[in-house]
């Protein structure tokens, strides 16, 4: 059953151009409905469960003016066992074994007592139901001997001690008999099929009734609250169904009201704007590392990383020549490296290292190019002070071309008043693009260097070594007089002759072995050195990328101004003192919370928050920045993140 239809619902679905009857369309207006149904149903379980309530203090009320008599009775029972100060244990005891006497005030009073809350139940018959304990539909004159019944009973109790041998002979005869008791006193008109009936034993019984009246009071100015409000209750939960069927039929299909939009090229690695405007980067595989140094990386650049496993390289782009970068954007950038490695989920506070670019080489001191991923670092590492290990998932929100215009002219006149002049680049050492294709032939320089100088250090032994007789050579120059079966038995049995085989067994396995490795690694190598120069190819293209990277950051805005226009969100993962200018934001600490249940989290909180519908207040959420949340899907999110694993912390909604 589809929800009811409504002109906006209708709306908003024929813009997503999907086909209505498809099976999963189905299903999800079939869960709305079923929603919207949960919904009214409890409203209205809700109201008659206040209808129930007052029904309830009112009968329960009426039944114990009508016997008041019996509860007052039943209170002062209890009463004297608790002025007697006894175990509640044994008071329970004793009102058991009183409830088998015939006639004892005890057989009205329902085990367990409640002693904690000065309370115990006693059942009341209603003479509305006319039953009797057999069952039987009773007369119209028998609610007016209720008072004989009751001085009856009064005098049972007050008697006790004159007949109780009467009621041991009973007690005996009912053990006996199943069901004599009862037959024995068919006119006791109290029962156990009463109604049950809370009383505090310490108050009288019309004042056990007026606290039932006047619960029955409170319930019916509940009800009228609640009556009042259901209508508007039912069309918010209304709204809110149909705004989530509109939400899970684009996730569902896939759809959405605009086209998808390019990826930036930054995008396709780990990256984040510091909070001073200096874009960081970092590969997510070797291979981008390699690509991030040789196509965006320049001498006046910073790198910074740390020595724990699975710390990410951060090249730190700095647009002023000749200048340092901020001390916050190193801090930033070494707490984003930290951020993927064994610190995050260890919950240490570390610290991280930084080196200017041209301080960091692809080539070892001999030249040769270095594999994918490692550098050659050609100063001391600077160590960064600790830091506290927190990020954040933020967004950011892509303007049309007339926005943009209007950041860039305030950019443009903001440096200069600074008078600042900021360019990406890549340049670097004129000699690092020349070795590429020199590697081979420097290595097969250094070879014969190496062969020669295992040859002079041969010869170096054997000069050293002359003149003195090996220990081996005399011990055989010792069985030179004997025959040849002997002399080898006596050689084996000294070892000499194993020793020799066994040199020559490990030289022809060391032959062998680095020749297999050397193929290998002649293969990767070469391929690394194609990667390489295609890098280096391609690296006055990526100069022209950087260099309109200002003019790109112009179109993301971390929060609309009034005239802005917003056609999508671009997500980023950050340390969370860079995203302190972002609208949207979502504070993450290290935690055992999955990231996939953290991000529904974060869109839940973010299409959750107050709304201004006027879009006057840049601080509250606007209707086109809901839509464009609300589109958003989760798996979409997933690539920005540097962690698996962490603590969501966001505020309440109010």
């Amino acid at each position: 059953m589809a929800p009811p239809p409504t002109d906006a619902l209708e709306k908003q679905i024929s813009e997503l151009n999907i086909d209505e009857n498809a099976p999963n369309v189905i299903h999800q207006k079939n869960l709305a409905a079923e929603r919207l149904n949960k919904a009214k149903t409890r409203r209205d379980q809700e109201i008659q469960s206040l209808k129930d309530e007052q029904a309830s203090n009112a009968k329960k009320g009426e039944l114990i003016q009508l016997h008041s008599g019996l509860v007052d009775e039943c209170r002062q029972y209890v009463q004297r066992f608790v002025d007697q100060q006894m175990d509640w244990t044994n008071m329970e005891l004793a009102i058991k074994l009183e409830k088998k006497r015939p006639g004892s005030i005890a057989r009205y009073i329902e085990l367990p007592l409640h002693l904690k809350e000065n309370r115990f139940v006693i059942r009341l018959k209603d003479p509305e139901n006319g039953i009797e304990s057999n069952g039987k539909i009773t007369s119209d004159s028998e609610p007016d001997s209720e008072s004989d019944s009751e001085s009856d009973s009064e005098s049972d109790s007050d008697s006790d001690s004159d007949n109780s041998s009467d009621g041991d002979e009973e007690n005996e005869r009912s053990d006996s008999k199943g069901t004599s008791t009862s037959e024995s006193h068919p006119k006791d008109k109290y029962t156990n099929e009463g109604t049950p009936v809370s009383i505090d034993y310490t108050l009288s019984s019309y004042a056990n009734a007026s606290v039932y009246f006047e619960n029955k009071k409170a319930a019916e100015a509940k009800q009228t609250k609640v009556e009042k409000g259901a209508e508007i209750a039912y069309k918010n939960a209304e709204k809110k169904i149909n705004q989530d069927l509109v939400k899970n039929l684009r996730r569902e299909n896939g759809t959405s009201s605009k086209s998808e939009r390019e990826k930036f090229w930054f995008e396709s690695f780990y990256w984040f704007v510091s909070s001073e405007g200096y874009l960081c980067l970092a590969g997510r595989t070797k291979s981008q590392i390699d690509l991030l140094y040789f196509k965006y990386f320049s001498d006046d650049d910073f790198f910074v990383s740390s020595e724990i496993e699975g710390s990410l390289k951060v090249f730190v782009k700095n647009p002023l020549k000749g200048e340092s970068v901020p001390p916050s954007t190193i801090l930033q950038a070494g707490i984003f490296a930290m951020s993927a490695s064994q610190a995050w989920n260890g919950k240490i506070n570390t610290a991280a290292w930084v080196l200017h670019g041209s301080e960091v080489s692809k080539y070892n001191q001999s030249g040769a190019l270095l594999p994918p991923g490692e550098f050659e670092y050609l100063a001391r590492k600077h160590f960064l002070p600790p830091a506290q290990l927190v990020m954040g998932f933020g967004l950011y929100f892509l303007v049309d071309e007339g926005s943009a215009e209007g950041h860039k002219q305030q950019r443009v006149q903001k440096e200069k008043e600074h008078g600042l002049v900021r360019i990406l680049d890549n340049k670097k050492r004129v000699f690092e693009k020349t070795k590429v294709t020199n590697v081979k032939a420097e290595e097969a320089v250094v070879q014969p260097e190496q062969e020669h100088e295992g040859k002079k250090t041969e010869s170096e032994d054997a000069a050293s070594t002359r003149g003195k007789k090996p220990k081996s050579k005399k011990n055989a120059s010792k069985y030179d007089d004997l025959d040849d079966e002997e002399k080898e038995l006596r050689m084996k049995l000294l070892g000499i002759g194993k020793k020799k085989k066994d040199a020559q067994k490990e030289k022809k396995l060391l032959s062998q072995k680095p020749n297999a490795n050397n193929g290998a690694n002649d293969v990767n190598r070469q391929k690394h050195e194609e990667e390489v120069q295609e890098y280096l190819l391609e690296a006055d293209v990526a100069n022209k990328t950087l260099s309109s990277f200002f003019d790109t950051l112009d179109h993301l805005t971390p929060k609309p101004a009034v005239g802005d226009t917003v056609l999508d969100i671009v997500p980023v993962f950050a340390p969370w003192s860079a995203l302190q200018k972002l609208k949207y934001k979502a504070k993450i600490q290290p935690g055992l919370a999955k990231k996939g249940k953290s991000i529904n989290e974060i869109i839940n909180y973010f299409t959750n928050r107050r709304m201004d519908n006027s879009r006057s207040d840049p601080d509250l959420d606007w209707p086109a920045e809901r839509e464009l949340v609300n589109a958003v899907k989760p798996n979409d999110l997933m690539g920005v993140f540097t962690v698996n694993k962490m603590r969501l912390i966001v505020p309440k909604n109010k």
